[in-house]
């Protein structure tokens, strides 16, 4: 488990100050010192996520902009400076694992992906994702299916995960279980014309059609994006060489 320090300091301001304040008689009942303990560790709890986050939001800034410029290992090491502080914020260390998993998978780096992305929180579905997309491809459907929960469950909503897992299931031969994650989907969005529309192709032993979903799903590298789509991808090297060629070209 790991301990968040705002937390600990947050509740141990208020219940020295909560206690000082009773037995010092400022306040007469034991009902009121708790109140204004309470009190006391919310108002500290916000002030140091304040203060974190104004030490964190540069530097996460830092990192996407040396993504965007083709610098993937170099937003991996700033990612990484970034990882003490999660010891401070609320579910900062998980978010800071699940981008440096994204991240190591697009670099062609999966050992390292799948290190951080075990890490990562379980309120990332994008991470939870690419983590069951890299079990999938290494033939272990079982972890891959148990990341896919995690990734439905994490972000409830979401599309595309119910129909990344369809496409597992489909893909291992269980048609049966890829239609019953299609209509867990309907159950979310019953308008959605995707779901609707890949369901009916199971019931009919045809192919998932997940073009609809773009680069996000491409990204998870369980299918070639078509030729059109092949371009720059930041985070990648294919992105990064495409990148350099064009640079060259222009020159």
């Amino acid at each position: 488990m790991i301990f968040v320090y705002s937390i600990l300091i947050s509740l141990l301001v208020g219940t020295l100050l909560g206690v000082a304040y009773t037995l010092l008689g400022f306040w007469k009942t034991w009902a009121m010192g708790i109140i204004l303990g309470v009190l006391l560790a919310l108002g500290t709890f916000v002030l140091l996520s304040r203060i974190i986050s104004k030490r964190f939001e540069p530097r996460f800034l830092q990192a996407q902009k040396q993504l965007q410029s083709g610098a993937t290992t170099l937003a991996m090491q700033t990612l990484e400076e970034l990882i003490p502080l999660g010891r401070w914020q609320v579910m900062l260390t998980g978010q800071i694992y699940a981008q440096l998993g994204i991240l190591a998978y697009g670099a062609e780096k999966e050992d390292l992906a799948v290190d951080y992305l075990e890490k990562s929180a379980l309120r990332a579905p994008d991470a939870r994702m690419a983590l069951a997309a890299i079990y999938f491809r290494r033939k272990n459907a079982a972890k891959a299916f148990e990341a896919m929960e995690i990734a439905i469950r994490g972000s409830k909503k979401q599309i595309l995960p119910y129909h990344a897992y369809a496409w597992m299931l489909n893909k291992n031969g269980d048609s049966d279980k890829a239609i019953e994650q299609l209509r867990r989907c309907l159950k979310v969005e019953s308008s959605n014309e995707a779901s609707k529309e890949n369901l009916l192709r199971l019931q009919n032993n045809r192919k998932l059609l997940m073009k609809r979903f773009g680069m996000p799903w491409y990204a998870l590298k369980l299918e070639k994006p078509p030729a059109s789509m092949r371009q720059y991808q930041p985070g990648t090297h294919r992105g990064m060489r495409a990148k350099q060629r064009k640079q060259k070209r222009r020159g």
